[in-house]
């Protein structure tokens, strides 16, 4: 570690923002919170003085809150061409959503030498595969719960709108709960086959999940699925670290620092 100070670190999601305030022991207190809420960041700092605010975004990180987060310490805005610890075998980095990499190179840190794939279960469900020699081999996106119900409701004349909770019947006895089971039921099919494609070449792979949606299904998965809720903000706090390795602890002035161009995943 760099510094006895604690940092602060952001994981901007389309609707919930993941804040995390880490020290030389890890993480030291965290919150889910409504994206927007500065109020509750300010919170969760209770008054501590960050060395340094990492950022994290799905979309393009909203001028208030870098604003309002420079007032605090330097900023160090993340996306998909960051300078990682992982040997990046994305074919257009570039467009590499921030998040993804940081899954990425947390699963690698927790599981050193294994093959690591990661299944964040958010807006979209993105699959993201970590070779054991710490190459980030690249992965999937498809939709998540949420943009599954609100597509079967727009594109059709008569199906309602659900929103899945609570035990879903495998045998829908009505359109509500047939969608339901179809939500839930095909997004867990899809979740075992790419486990059983990504797996095919390493049977000691590692299986991560996080997100909003996360610890519903790795408890229908089979044993042996680890659900990390907080994942994206380790790997938000890795990449932070590395950051500082290479340039001597510290941020470098200009190198990542303030508004970045959003990723596309």
């Amino acid at each position: 570690m760099y510094t006895d100070k604690m940092d602060l670190v952001i994981d901007v999601g389309n609707n919930r923002t993941k804040i995390g305030l880490f020290g030389t022991s890890g993480i030291i207190r965290q919150d889910n919170v409504a994206t927007g809420d500065l109020r509750a960041v300010m919170d969760l700092l209770a008054g501590a003085d960050p060395a340094a605010v990492a950022i994290g975004s799905t979309a393009k990180v909203d001028p208030v809150l870098l604003e309002a987060m420079g007032k605090l310490a330097p900023v160090l805005v993340l996306d998909g061409n960051s300078a990682s610890p992982l040997l990046n075998g994305y074919g257009t980095p570039a467009t590499l959503g921030a998040d993804r990499l940081a899954n990425a190179t947390a699963a690698a840190m927790r599981f050193p030498a294994r093959t690591v794939l990661v299944v964040d279960a958010g807006t979209c469900i993105t699959y993201d595969l970590v070779n054991a020699d710490g190459t980030y081999a690249g992965g999937a996106i498809s939709p998540g719960m949420e943009m599954r119900a609100m597509a079967m409701h727009a594109y059709s004349a008569r199906l309602p709108k659900v929103e899945v909770s609570g035990v879903v019947a495998e045998l829908g006895t009505t359109t509500r709960s047939s969608l339901e089971s179809g939500i839930q039921f095909g997004i867990l099919g899809e979740m075992h086959e790419f486990i059983r494609r990504y797996g095919h070449e390493s049977a000691a792979m590692v299986v991560v999940l996080t997100g909003g949606d996360g610890l519903r299904f790795a408890n229908a998965l089979e044993n042996g699925i680890f659900a990390i809720p907080f994942l994206t903000l380790e790997g938000y706090y890795a990449l932070l670290q590395h950051h500082r390795s290479l340039h001597g602890g510290i941020l470098a002035s200009g190198a990542g620092i303030g508004p970045r161009p959003s990723a596309a995943g």
